[in-house]
């Protein structure tokens, strides 16, 4: 399931693009140095560790992202003593929030329209969030699909450019690659403060708080599993589920008697045959089969209403009835 997809995309628009912040005050003793591609590099890398450090006490990314037709915002925050972090991106009319933590897995809000009506189905209307178990996660691991200053600074740095040093000893670092002009700020502590993409009308612009952050984990009233969401989603669908099989099994039987009279042991087959396809794919027992004069009756129950989807499918001469 989803796992704030576009932050990936932002981070690597911030990898490709750099960034640009706004201008800000003119200080009185500005330097500026040429640095080459490879001087580049390392400074940043000395940035990069620095605030890999700073970060270890927690760290909080805001970011905002504009163009012509859309706008958006997102934070990111990181609770390194507990192993809990928490995105929040509302971009391109999506409002998108999820909690990684360590050696346990993911929380993240319903992705769809269908995840919604599925919960409400279920009887469960204060479900917001789906958790996915992942005891393998690690904090840094999902750290790297968000713009925190270690994979802001990881690549896409080593190009000439310029530093300028203020005199409260912060700097800009700014590069211009393939038009995008690419700026990261770097504070009088040697931590990265701030960055902005800026590439024709996008604009990017991310900064950084670090000092110990607190997050609190969704209740579990409104918490599922990803598992039991799932199977909500499948039981959703299954009135046009039932449906498709039992004509796809119809389908079938009157293929293979090729214009001949439908034999009952062959449609019977047909349609099991489909039943079992579609439980494989769906990995789990849903849709059943039994045999009826003449054919099969295909038929499942909805465990949360009770209701009852049946189609009968039989064999008439040449062809082949399904009827509700």
């Amino acid at each position: 399931m989803f796992r704030l997809s576009r932050s990936a995309l932002l981070v690597a628009a911030l990898s490709m693009a750099g960034g640009v912040l706004t201008p800000g005050a003119a200080y009185a003793a500005d330097t500026t140095t040429n640095l080459s591609a490879t001087q580049m590099a390392a400074a940043l890398k000395t940035v990069a560790t620095a605030s890999t450090a700073a970060a270890d006490g927690g760290l909080r990314t805001d970011l905002v992202i504009s163009d012509d037709t859309e706008s958006g915002s997102g934070s990111f925050v990181v609770d390194p003593s507990h192993g809990v972090s928490h995105d929040r991106l509302r971009f391109a009319g999506t409002d998108e929030d999820s909690y990684a933590v360590a050696g346990k897995g993911y929380f993240h809000t319903l992705p769809d329209r269908a995840s919604r009506a599925a919960v409400k189905m279920m009887g469960r209307p204060t479900v917001k969030y789906a958790f996915t178990p992942d005891r393998s996660l690690t904090l840094a691991e999902h750290l790297e699909q968000t713009p925190a200053p270690a994979s802001l600074l990881s690549e896409g740095v080593d190009h000439a450019g310029t530093r300028t040093v203020h005199d409260d000893g912060s700097a800009d670092y700014v590069q211009v690659v393939e038009g995008q002009k690419i700026t990261l700020r770097v504070g009088p502590a040697g931590t990265l403060s701030g960055a902005q993409v800026q590439y024709g009308s996008l604009a990017v612009t991310v900064t950084y708080t670090y000092a110990p952050q607190k997050i609190t984990l969704p209740a579990a009233s409104t918490v599922i599993s990803e598992a039991q969401l799932t199977l909500g989603v499948w039981y959703l669908q299954m009135p046009a589920d039932v449906k498709y099989v039992s004509h796809t099994g119809a389908a079938n039987a009157r293929r293979a008697a090729r214009g001949a009279t439908v034999q009952v042991a062959s449609l019977r087959k047909a349609v099991r045959r489909e039943v079992s396809a579609f439980n494989t794919k769906a990995q789990l027992k849903m849709i059943k089969v039994k045999d009826v004069r003449r054919g099969v009756r295909v038929y499942a129950t909805n465990p949360w209403t009770h209701r009852t989807v049946a189609y009968t499918v039989t064999a008439s001469g040449k062809k082949v009835v399904v009827r509700s």
